[in-house]
């Protein structure tokens, strides 16, 4: 069984994939920017639609906040899948997002930018957190809640300074989340305990609301032999997080 150590030295390993990726990243924004912008041809002329892009993205922004104040994403998580690991991510990345009381926009925001690190082991071997979770790269658009590889990092890039919970990235993600529960993993069931960490300490209340702030470690532990649940080490941030 891997342990505690061998769980976060993989996840550092995945963490440098980070900065590998970074030219991938400046790629993917440079497509969601071209397809943000219509052409629109009238009489014979064609015209550049940037003004619309705004107009859109402000208002997906109204919608994020009226759907975030409602916090409909705790109920999406506590319906996601309930089958084994691992998890695909939903095909449908626009209904993803909506579940998750949040909206597609045309490119990241720069109001709130801020990362947490997630991960899920089971009998101490890592679920991997999907790739490109809340965003559609044909479409163009993305979540204010995304990641860019599997390296567990979660990416807040808002255009507006507003609360992110962990339910939204679960419902994103279309897996289940729930006092006690992950996946089909219930705390107390089979021999299954469950704890969830914050910066290495249990976290007790509902998980759905833990509030995600800069480089917060959340880690999600399983073990289904009955031994008692224990806090990966804290995670090594690289370097431009």
């Amino acid at each position: 069984m891997a342990t505690s150590s061998d769980v976060r030295a993989a996840a550092r390993a995945k963490a440098a994939a980070e900065r590998a990726a970074a030219a991938r990243r400046r790629r993917r924004n440079r497509a969601i920017i071209i397809a943000a912008a219509a052409v629109v041809v009238l009489g014979g002329a064609a015209a550049i639609v940037i003004g619309s892009v705004a107009s859109a993205d402000a208002a997906a922004q109204a919608k994020h906040d009226a759907l975030t104040a409602d916090h409909t994403a705790a109920t999406s998580a506590a319906a996601g899948s309930t089958a084994p690991p691992p998890w695909a991510l939903p095909t449908d990345v626009s209904s993803a997002v909506s579940s998750a009381g949040l909206t597609m926009l045309t490119a990241e925001g720069t109001a709130l930018h801020i990362h947490q690190h997630l991960t899920i082991t089971v009998d101490g071997k890592p679920v991997a957190v999907p790739a490109d979770m809340g965003i559609d790269e044909k479409a163009g658009r993305l979540s204010s809640l995304h990641t860019h590889d599997t390296s567990g990092i979660l990416h807040v890039e808002s255009p507006v300074v507003t609360t992110f919970h962990l339910d939204q990235a679960f419902a994103e993600w279309g897996v289940r989340l729930s006092p006690g529960a992950v996946g089909p993993y219930v705390d107390g069931k089979d021999g299954v305990r469950l704890t969830v960490f914050v910066d290495q300490k249990p976290y007790t209340g509902d998980p759905r609301e833990i509030v995600l702030k800069s480089h917060e470690d959340i880690d999600v532990v399983v073990t289904t032999d009955g031994s008692a649940p224990v806090a990966p080490a804290a995670f090594s941030w690289p370097q431009g997080y």
